[in-house]
């Protein structure tokens, strides 16, 4: 059983995750932004963050560097559906920022689980 956090701006996605997540017997919190989630982090320490990459107010880019500027040790999932992500942009964007693991939306939820399973 993990701690995990899920930062998503839409509603739909953080329900479809924390039902799956706390199925597989997994403590679940939620953020609908960058700036929600530091404060969650800071206060409420977690083993992995599954974060959007493209949100309003901070996104999930400017989120990601404040994550690794306190917690370099944390599990990192990015999800997409708004930018192109390729073979060549996963490997760039875990090298530069540091996560654990990359998957465009929309995805197969067995393949999050799967990768949650690896990270835990």
């Amino acid at each position: 059983m993990a701690k995990i956090l899920i930062v998503d701006d839409e509603t739909y996605i953080r329900d479809m995750l924390r039902k799956a997540l706390t199925t597989q017997g997994h403590l679940v919190s939620e953020s609908s932004d960058g700036n929600n989630a530091i404060k969650s982090l800071r206060e409420n320490p977690v083993d992995l963050v599954i974060i959007d990459l493209v949100m309003p107010h901070k996104g999930g880019l400017e989120t990601l560097i404040e994550i690794r500027d306190f917690d370099r040790d944390i599990k990192l999932i990015a999800i997409s559906g708004k930018i192109e992500i390729s073979g060549d942009s996963i490997k760039a964007l875990a090298k530069q920022f540091n996560v654990d693991r990359v998957l465009p939306k929309p995805f197969d939820i067995d393949d999050l689980l799967k990768m949650v399973q690896e990270l835990t």
